[in-house]
């Protein structure tokens, strides 16, 4: 219990510390806001799919552990199967080759 609060507390003094650190850098050096609002734009959009894969994981357990309660409409979210890349079926020949 104890180790949990210290991690707890070292977690939330790093996030703070981080942030902090972001938003000094930001404000007194504009070369570099550039280069942090790219940066935290990309961990917005790292951290939104990350909880789209979530969400699909936990309706694929449901799916899988229910399939009698739950109907047929649970399905992969669309903004994942963007992922997955499209192969030809000239592809799937040299594969198969």
């Amino acid at each position: 219990m104890i180790m949990l609060t210290i991690l707890t507390v070292l977690f939330s003094l790093f996030f703070i510390g981080l942030t902090g650190w972001t938003i000094t850098t930001y404000v007194t050096k504009e070369e570099f806001q550039k280069l942090i609002k790219e940066e935290l734009s990309n961990m917005f959009e790292i951290t939104k799919m990350f909880f789209v894969s979530i969400k699909s994981l936990i309706q694929l357990l449901i799916k899988a552990s229910f399939p009698s309660v739950l109907d047929e409409s649970i399905e992969i979210d669309d903004q994942l199967l963007k992922f997955v890349p499209k192969t030809s079926d000239k592809q799937e020949e040299n594969k198969a080759a």
